[in-house]
């Protein structure tokens, strides 16, 4: 009996000083103030790129990551008005120039005409994010208004054309 008290207390003390299963260890893991020198990705979804000559050529739409944590590829978003119509070209990470402005904002520029971007083949992920199925669900609302908003108008023409014809009712 005293030989199995004594494994089990050998495996618990030997369980309590292995490293990574103290609570102190533990809380080594947890980060609690942003490290210098390191950005949030969100600050970079939406940040307008520019080339050497000051122009906006697109806006950063996502990030791709390796495994092990580094950044590969970025997704701008180029062309369209506020979303619609933009196409998603992806090129690699190291291509970006960030530096910080007059103003102390952060400055994203890529060596590439925005019409190299819009003739570039279109990035198509393989799995969908929540953001980018909600841009789908609200482009496609945006598409069945503006159907239904023609339907209407043609309903309305073609009611006003037969009351001034004399066919339809007042």
């Amino acid at each position: 009996m005293k030989t199995i008290a004594k494994a089990l207390a050998a495996g618990l003390l030997a369980a309590a000083l292995t490293p990574g299963t103290s609570q102190a260890q533990a809380a080594e893991q947890f980060v609690t103030v942003q490290p210098a020198g390191q950005w949030l990705t969100s600050l970079f979804v939406g940040q307008p790129v520019t080339n050497a000559a000051g122009e906006t050529i697109g806006d950063i739409n996502d990030l791709l990551f390796e495994k092990d944590g580094r950044i590969e590829t970025v997704v701008i978003g180029v062309g369209g008005f506020l979303g619609v119509g933009e196409k998603n070209v992806a090129i690699p990470f190291r291509t970006l120039k960030i530096t910080v402005g007059a103003d102390g904002a952060r400055v994203v520029t890529a060596d590439l005409s925005k019409q190299s971007l819009l003739d570039a083949p279109k990035f198509t992920p393989t799995e969908k994010t929540v953001y980018m199925r909600a841009r789908e669900q609200a482009y496609d609302l945006g598409q069945k208004a503006l159907d239904k908003a023609t339907e209407l108008k043609n309903q309305a023409a073609k009611k006003i054309e037969e009351i001034q014809s004399g066919k339809g009712t007042k």
